[in-house]
């Protein structure tokens, strides 16, 4: 606790601490604990650099066969961004199509279902009534005249086949 106390005074101490003039104070120089490593031979030194020189000159110069190879490169890579860009302008093109037709079929469908209210309103059913019955002479079926018939193997009924006498 006491070592505790001391240090955060000495802590204190040193954060309230005014630096008198325009210097910095010097601090302690510490010897190295770890000794510098030797300096390599000259030689050996030497044969690394001329081995560095060279390999960059080998790295600089392009024989042509690397050259064709990066042409070559070059022109594919150069095809496939054309056709990229092809195929996405066509893309384009029929979603914009595709647009206009469903546009046109909104509009036909509105239409025709305009011209089916009109169509429908136009029928007059009590007219079409009185016309068959006092004109064409047609009158309701009488309760003997109904079969009522169930076919229980289709869910519909042909009525080009016979109706069996149940």
């Amino acid at each position: 606790m006491a070592k505790r106390a001391a240090r955060s005074r000495n802590s204190r101490q040193e954060r309230n601490m005014y630096v008198y003039g325009n210097t910095v104070r010097r601090l302690e120089v510490v010897p190295e604990l770890e000794p510098r490593k030797e300096q390599p031979e000259r030689t050996g030194q030497r044969i690394s650099k001329n081995a560095i020189r060279k390999n960059r000159e080998k790295a600089r110069h392009m024989n042509s066969a690397y050259v064709v190879f990066l042409s070559v490169a070059c022109v594919v890579t150069f095809i496939v961004c054309f056709q990229y860009i092809q195929l996405r302008s066509e893309i384009t093109e029929r979603m914009e199509n595709i647009a206009e037709l469903e546009s046109q079929l909104s509009d036909l469908k509105i239409e025709n279902d305009a011209e089916y209210s009109r169509a429908t309103s136009s029928i007059d059913l009590e007219e079409m009534k009185r016309i068959a019955m006092e004109e064409l002479g047609m009158v309701y079926a009488d309760k003997e005249q109904v079969v009522i018939y169930e076919d229980k193997e289709a869910e519909y009924f042909r009525q080009y086949e016979d109706i069996p006498n149940n």
